[in-house]
């Protein structure tokens, strides 16, 4: 197989997360398992990015600012982004996960996470 047809089959998954370590553990855990990574600080970054710049995931950290996770799903949303999102939070709250499957998260994974769990959950709203 080519490269060429590597990289167009390739799985795409964005951190957004204003945590540079955490960007760059996950950038490394995921590129280890063969997936693109691309980080990007906050959502702002996240919105402003390339067009044509598309993902078949999005890794959001619920505490940001200016956007908080929530707030950047629901303007992906309203702007037709339907890519799967999965919630990720240092964040201990009994109500958070209902909270973010109510708002359009696949799941919430809570940090320090493990990399099985994390991997898991990715795995599960990726295309077949």
């Amino acid at each position: 197989m080519s490269q060429s047809a590597q990289i167009e089959t390739q799985f795409w998954i964005a951190v957004v997360d204003d945590n540079e370590p955490v960007c760059r553990s996950l950038s490394l855990l995921l590129r280890s398992k063969g997936y693109g990574v691309a980080t990007f600080p906050n959502g702002l970054a996240f919105l402003s990015r390339e067009k044509g710049q598309d993902f078949n995931c999005i890794l959001i950290d619920f505490k940001m600012s200016p956007h908080d996770g929530f707030a950047l799903l629901q303007e992906l949303r309203s702007g037709g982004n339907d890519t799967p999102a999965i919630m990720i939070t240092g964040w201990q709250s009994p109500d958070l996960l209902r909270q973010a499957l109510q708002a359009g998260f696949k799941d919430l994974i809570y940090k320090p996470m493990l990399d099985d769990t994390l991997l898991a959950a990715i795995d599960r709203v990726l295309p077949v």
